[in-house]
Order: C-alpha cells, then structure tokens, then sequence
C-alpha cells in the first residue's frame, strides 16, 4: 500500500510526494478554475448576487433546457444499457476466443475514430437524402422523407453510439470477475439456463450495470458537440445553453449554468452511491 507507515523517513517522505503531486496538480488544473466559476456565478460589478441563479432555476426556457438534458441523458443510458449487456454476455461467454474478440473489437473500434467524424457521419446519414430516409423510401415506408436530422432522436442516436462502449466495458469487467462454477451449481441443483441467468449471473452483474450507467448518464449530461451538430436550436442541452450564453458575454448566467450542471451531476452520483454503495462493498468483499 501506498501510504503504510514506513519507518524510513526518506521512503515514508517519498510516498507522500507521489501522492502530493498529482493532487497539486488537480487543484490547479480544476480547483482554483471551479472556485472562480463560482465566484463569477454570484459577482457583478456592482457587487454580489443571486440573480443568475434566480433566473436560472425560474424562466421556462433555462428549466425546459434542464429538464431536456436530464431526460435525453436518462434515455441514453437505458439504451446504451440494453444494448450493451447482451454484447457484454456474448463477449465473456463465448466459448470461442475469437468470437470474444470479434464482439469486443465491434464495439471498441468505433471507440478510436474521431468523435467529430462520427458525428458528421450521422449527420450525412440521417438528413433528408441520407441514407435512412433513402432506404425507407424504397421500401415504401413512408412517402416522403422524414425529419431525422436536427431534433433530439438524432442527438439520442449520437450519443449512444459514441457512449455505447463506456457501458460495454463497465458491464465486461464485471461480468468477467462472476464465478462461472455459480451457473453449473445452479444447473446441477435443477435451474434451468434462464434461471439461472435471473436469480444468479444478473444479480451479480448489478455492480457493472450501476458503475456504467453512472458514467453513462454523467457524460451524456455534459454533451455538447453532438447536440450542436444534430439537435439544432430547438433540442439544446445545458452545455449548449451555457456556450450561447458566454457568446453573449453574460459570464455570470453561464457560471451559474455551470455550477448548476456540475451539482446535479454531484447530486446524481451522490444518490446513485447512496442506494448502491452496498453493491460495490460486496464485491469489495
């Protein structure tokens, strides 16, 4: 351990330095920024305030925004989760190595490409002649095409496919810490697969969903360049807001926007640990 007691001096001095330096550089690199975003969210020329603050949580557009963002993040991580588990399972369960790395090459080797190129593949797949609407068209789905482009299911899209493998990885390392002698126990006792799958190996990957979504959920929140690009004036997140509002040099608004997002990313992990905690101590354990 890092920090055991050490009768050396020098050694025991030395630890506390590895330990020192990279939070003194977490403090200067965020600390000192965060606390003067914060002092900005309640300064103005004339002195302090809490107008900033007072607009943002009370004028429909800021709270429509907010609640947007919240509920685009939330769809985000039920998708990404339920598509991501059963790409996880296959992936530790096969008995083939390169079926394993088949499916995790599928879903990491998006991961590399420039997350601006993904975008902008979107953006030519979902327009009016992209190839969706070109697709839908020949098959006689619909008879003209249909808005994709610049609305929130473009944005949704987007997001799941650029946080698709967050979730696949967070799900994979659990699954691969389950004990798989738990499922041919279950078996010999009489459980069916399925039952098994239920009562045994789902539980025990709870953690990996937990850990996934919360990281999942608190990116997706933060977004900014895929709502830019596909969501268009009308589906902004919060992230978009604040970048609107410094353009129009209100820094004191676009502070107050900031800590606003950053305690509501604060207060969602704060309650996901505080109903799951338990989860993560077990398998601590």
């Amino acid at each position: 351990m890092l920090l055991t007691k050490d009768t050396n001096p020098v050694r025991a001095a030395f630890k506390w330095l590895l330990l020192a330096v990279p939070l003194l550089y977490v403090v200067l690199a965020m600390g000192i920024p965060l606390i003067g975003i914060i002092i900005k969210s309640f300064s103005t020329p004339r002195g302090l305030t809490l107008k900033f603050y007072h607009k943002a949580i009370t004028e429909p557009l800021y709270l429509g925004v907010l609640f947007s963002t919240v509920e685009t993040s939330i769809i985000v991580t039920i998708l990404c989760l339920a598509l991501a588990y059963p790409m996880a399972y296959l992936s530790v369960s096969a008995k083939s190595q390169r079926v394993r790395a088949l499916i995790t090459g599928g879903v990491l080797i998006p991961y590399w490409i420039s997350m601006l190129v993904r975008i902008f593949a979107w953006q030519v797949i979902l327009q009016n002649n992209g190839l969706v609407n070109q697709a839908m068209l020949f098959l006689g789905l619909v008879r003209s095409p249909v808005k994709l482009l610049y609305t929130n299911l473009a944005v949704v899209i987007s997001l799941v496919h650029i946080l698709l493998p967050v979730m696949f990885l967070s799900l994979q390392t659990n699954m691969r810490l389950i004990d798989r002698n738990l499922m041919l126990a279950s078996s010999v006792m009489g459980a069916t697969r399925s039952y098994g799958f239920i009562h045994v190996f789902l539980p025990l990957s709870k953690g990996g969903m937990v850990s996934g979504s919360i990281m999942v959920f608190v990116l997706a929140l933060g977004f900014y360049i895929a709502p830019a690009l596909l969501g268009g004036p009308d589906n902004m997140m919060l992230s978009n807001l604040i970048e609107i509002s410094m353009n129009n040099f209100n820094w004191g608004l676009a502070a107050a926007l900031s800590v606003e997002l950053l305690l509501l990313v604060y207060l969602i992990i704060g309650v996901a640990f505080h109903f799951t905690g338990n989860i993560f101590v077990k398998e601590a354990r």
